[in-house]
């Protein structure tokens, strides 16, 4: 009988586009709440807990912003992505999967034209992530 050793890391899985639609422009919480923790549970064995928190805290920084400026935090937002590429370089496999996985997503928040939409679109992508962040830390988000 073979038993899974909860030291061994797990493939990250990865969404399909379809599901990062649900989630990011259609606001599904149900689809939102299942993958975050598919996604938080395989990553808590490969991604230190301040390797995922750097790029939680620049993520929040800008959505702290979007009131007050939000065409600097919409294109803040959108240059997200290479630094995404920059921490999965740096960092390693969990973070280039967890890029694999943001990076659509923001890709999804800046395809529409309305600003009310890209806000509220990129407010999901932040659920999204701070989901992952917490079930990250639930299963034992990997320390330093």
């Amino acid at each position: 009988m073979s038993r899974e050793n909860p030291k061994d890391p797990q493939p990250v899985p990865m969404p399909d586009p379809t599901t990062i639609d649900r989630i990011i422009a259609q606001g599904d919480p149900e689809t939102l709440v299942v993958w975050a923790e598919r996604i938080g549970k395989a990553l808590a064995r490969q991604v230190a807990t301040s390797q995922i928190r750097n790029v939680f805290g620049t993520a929040r920084q800008i959505q702290l912003r979007w009131d007050k400026d939000p065409e600097s935090a919409y294109r803040d937002a959108v240059l997200l992505r290479p630094k995404l590429s920059y921490f999965a370089k740096r960092e390693g496999q969990g973070m280039e999967d967890l890029r694999r996985i943001l990076a659509p997503a923001l890709e999804v928040m800046s395809q529409t034209p309305q600003p009310e939409e890209r806000k509220a679109r990129f407010n999901r992508f932040m659920d999204f992530f701070e989901a992952i962040v917490a079930y990250h830390k639930a299963y034992g988000g990997k320390e330093n």
